[in-house]
């Protein structure tokens, strides 16, 4: 897609984190985005939060996952780049 932007957001266990960062994002004037969540491994209190948010958003949002096995940012952010269209 032409001119859209990815913006990718990495995540670990930090929900209220992780509202907040989609928050901002909902109250953007330019919608020629969409959110790739790259979480590290998280329970379901940050499924639940992007669950919530994705039909709140009103851009498209993904949310990439994988088990947690130590520090692991850098390859879920990778994913989450394979995942993004823009």
């Amino acid at each position: 897609m032409a001119d859209l932007i990815s913006v990718i957001v990495t995540t670990y266990e930090r929900e209220d984190a992780l509202d907040a960062v989609l928050r901002s994002l909902s109250r953007q004037s330019d919608s020629g985005f969409e959110v790739v969540v790259a979480d590290d491994g998280s329970g379901p209190g940050t499924k639940a939060t992007v669950d919530r948010w994705k039909s709140q958003l009103g851009v498209p949002m993904s949310h990439v996952w994988h088990k947690h096995q130590d520090f692991r940012a850098g390859e879920i952010r990778n994913r989450a780049i394979l995942t993004s269209r823009g």
